[in-house]
C-alpha cells in the first residue's frame, strides 16, 4: 500500500469552522448539479451524490444553493429550503453526509433578478435593488422589478427561517450565499443598485440584515459561512477593495467562515474575463486579499484540483482550506487518493466547454466518468 506524499500532510490536518471541526482542509465546493425533483424536494440521487463525496474523504461537503423560497428559485431541478415539508429530504441529505464521517453545510440562496424560469421570465416578479434592464442568454434583454420593503423583510425572513430547517435538519452549518450577482450581492453592485434609500445610501445594509437574522437563528449550534462577492471584474462595478473593507463587518456580525467569489454570470461573459474560469487558482487572490483583513478563515476555491498546488496553498499559509468543485464531481475518491499516495489516479476532467454546465438543467454528468454513471446520470456508491 502506497504512502501519502510528505507534500501532501498539510492537507490532512484539522480545521475549526466555529463550532465545527473538520477531519482535513479538502471540501466540496458548491456546486448546482440539480438532481432535486421539479417541485424542489430533495432526491435520493441527490443524497446519494453528497454522500459519495463524503465517503471519498471530503473533510466539508457544502451543498450546492438551496432557494429560501420560490421567489428565489432559479433551476427547474434545484432543491427548496422553504418550509416543514422539505425537512425529510433535507434530514436525509444531511444524514448521508455526516455518516461517512464529513461535516455537512447547506448554501442558502435567493437568486433575486436571475431567479427562473428564464424562458418565463415575465410571468412573476423578479426581484432586485432596481428595475435596470440586463441580457439574459441567449438573445433577450429583461428587466427586473425594484423589490419593495415588504418583500425586502419577506426575503430576510426566508432566510431565517432556512437556517431554523437546516438546524433541524442536522446540518452542521449554513453558507449564505452573497454572491454572482443574486439578490444578496446585487445590493452592493453599483450597476444594479440605484436605490436613493437606506438600501442605496448604504449597500452593505441588506446583507447584514440578512446575516443577523441568520447568525441569530444558528445561534452558536451550527456554523455560518458568507459566499462573499469578492470583485464584479468590470469598470464601475464593486471591486476587491470593497470586499476587503466589508469582510471585517462580516466577521463582527458573527460569521464563522468566508469564501470569496468573483464576478457575475454577466461580467463573466464580458470580453475582458474570457477564459477566467479556466485559470489555475483564477480567484485565489482574492481569499489571500481577504484573509489580511479577518481573523476568520477565509476558504479558496477555483482551479485548484492539483494536489500539489492545494497542498502548498494550505501548508504555506495562504489559505486554511481549499475548495474543489468539479474535480470532486468528476472524482470523488480524490481526498482519499491523495491520502493515499496514489494521486496520480485521480481522474481529472477538462472537457471544455464543460459538459457538467450544459446538463444542469436536467441533471450534472460529467464527461469522464465510466459509462454506466453517465447513462445513469449518477456517480454514486458503486462507482
Amino acid at each position: 500500500m502506497s504512502a501519502m506524499k510528505p507534500q501532501h500532510a498539510a492537507l490532512f490536518e484539522p480545521l475549526e469552522l466555529g463550532p465545527v471541526t473538520l477531519r482535513n482542509r479538502v471540501f466540496q465546493a458548491p456546486l448546482s448539479i440539480c438532481y432535486a425533483d421539479h417541485e424542489g424536494f430533495v432526491t435520493r440521487e441527490m443524497a446519494e451524490h453528497y454522500g459519495r463525496r463524503a465517503q471519498g474523504g471530503a473533510g466539508m461537503v457544502i451543498i450546492e444553493n438551496l432557494a429560501v423560497n420560490v421567489s428565489g428559485r432559479q433551476l427547474p431541478r434545484q432543491a427548496l429550503i422553504a418550509g416543514e415539508e422539505h425537512l425529510p429530504g433535507l434530514r436525509m441529505l444531511a444524514e448521508e453526509i455526516k455518516r461517512h464521517g464529513a461535516a455537512a453545510v447547506v448554501q442558502i440562496v435567493h437568486a433575486g433578478r436571475y431567479a427562473g424560469p428564464w424562458d418565463r421570465y415575465e410571468e412573476r416578479r423578479r426581484l432586485a435593488p432596481s428595475a435596470i434592464p440586463f441580457p439574459l442568454p441567449p438573445d433577450r434583454t429583461v428587466t427586473p422589478q425594484e423589490i419593495t420593503r415588504e418583500e425586502l423583510e419577506e426575503s430576510i425572513a426566508a432566510f431565517a427561517n432556512a437556517t431554523r430547517l437546516a438546524k433541524e435538519a442536522g446540518f452542521d452549518g449554513v453558507e449564505i450565499h452573497g454572491a454572482q450577482g443574486f439578490l444578496i450581492s446585487s445590493f452592493q453592485s453599483p450597476r444594479m443598485n440605484r436605490r436613493t434609500d437606506g438600501y442605496g445610501e448604504d449597500p452593505n445594509r441588506f446583507a447584514l440584515e440578512v446575516v443577523d437574522a441568520v447568525v441569530a437563528v444558528a445561534g452558536g449550534d451550527i456554523a455560518v459561512g458568507y459566499h462573499l462577492f469578492a470583485d464584479e471584474l468590470i469598470d464601475g462595478g464593486w471591486s476587491l477593495e470593497d470586499a476587503a473593507a466589508f469582510a471585517p463587518a462580516l466577521e463582527g456580525r458573527g460569521i464563522d467562515f468566508l469564501m470569496p467569489i468573483l464576478a457575475t454570470f454577466e461580467t463573466l461573459r464580458h470580453p475582458s474575463n474570457e477564459g477566467l474560469t479556466s485559470r489555475v487558482g483564477f480567484q485565489h487572490h482574492a481569499a489571500t486579499r481577504l484573509q489580511r483583513e479577518t481573523s476568520i478563515p477565509v476558504l479558496t476555491n477555483g482551479k485548484l484540483g492539483d494536489p500539489d498546488v492545494a497542498a502548498r496553498i494550505v501548508a504555506t499559509g495562504e489559505s486554511p482550506a481549499v475548495g474543489l468543485g468539479r474535480p470532486l464531481l468528476a472524482d470523488p475518491d480524490w481526498v482519499a487518493k491523495v491520502r493515499s499516495g496514489v494521486a496520480a489516479e485521480i481522474r481529472a476532467c477538462e472537457c471544455s466547454p464543460p459538459l457538467c454546465l450544459h446538463t444542469q438543467l436536467t441533471g450534472v454528468v460529467c464527461a469522464c466518468w465510466p459509462e454506466g454513471a453517465r447513462e445513469a446520470g449518477l456517480l454514486g456508491y458503486d462507482d
